[in-house]
Order: C-alpha cells, then structure tokens, then sequence
C-alpha cells in the first residue's frame, strides 16, 4: 500500500477499496537513463479513476522527466506505461490521449491554496461537500492546513 493511500484510508473517497478495481495509469518498473545518470530510477505505481494524485519532490528528482514520459516526449530506457491496460510506452504523443501543461505551483496565484485546489474538483461539478471534504483531505497528505487561506505566495 502507498503512503497516500495509507494517509487517505478510512476516507470516503477510496477507489482502491473495490477489489475489482483495475488501475486507470500503470507505471511498470519505470527507468530513464541519461547516460550514467538515472532520473527516475524503477519506479512503480498505480492510480485509480477518480483519484487525487499529486507528484511531490525536490527540484532535478525527476517529476518533470516521469511527466515527460507520461505524455510521450520522453521514451524510457525500460518499464512500461499503461493506461486503461493499454500499453503505451512506445505511442508517440500525438497519438496518446493525455496531455501535458507546465504551470506555476499554483494554477491561480489570484486564489487562496484550498481554491487552487479545489478548482479541478469544481470544474467537474462534484458536490461543494465532496469538494470540501476532498480538499481538506490534500491540505492534511502535504501538511498545509493552516496556509489553506492564504494565497499560494504568502
């Protein structure tokens, strides 16, 4: 079980719960090689529909590079990608149904952190109480409860 899905159990919002459940992405023992240096190095993973994700790590630990692959510009030296059981480690971008956009940390530096947060959640018209519970629910997982109000710069 991953640390976000231990920190989340016991929640409403629980895919993984389903014993029937298959992934929606699959990373396989993923590796990506420059030269002599690994920039993601066997990782594993999987995310559930429906499900919160949020990629966290220190600047060159390579988040940037696992996106990368993910949307294609990127191809792994090994490991695979799957999405929906659909192995897509070598469909060229053009042909994937994901994208990838570079943003800010914070989508809307204008919003508090708990509207960044929630503003996904809203554009998909899900209940204001499953909204509330979920974005509280984040700002526990990365420890910032108590910045949830103040704007992403503060």
């Amino acid at each position: 079980m991953t640390q976000a899905r231990k920190a989340a159990s016991g929640s409403a919002f629980a895919p993984w719960t389903d014993p029937t459940a298959r992934p929606h992405l699959r990373l396989v023992n993923l590796v990506k090689a420059f030269d002599d240096a690994r920039a993601v190095d066997d990782i594993s993973l999987d995310i559930f529909a429906g499900e919160f994700f949020a990629l966290l790590g220190p600047s060159g630990c390579g988040k940037t590079t696992l996106l990368r692959m993910l949307a294609g510009f990127e191809t792994p030296t090994s490991g695979r990608i799957e999405l929906d059981g659909q192995d897509l480690t070598r469909v060229p971008p053009y042909e994937r149904p994901v994208n990838m956009m570079f943003q800010s940390y914070a989508l809307f530096p204008h919003m508090s952190v708990e509207k960044n947060i929630a503003f996904g959640l809203e554009m998909n018209r899900l209940p204001k109480v499953e909204v509330a519970q979920r974005v509280e629910e984040m700002l526990t997982l990365v420890k910032l409860e108590k910045f949830a109000r103040r704007k992403p710069h503060q």
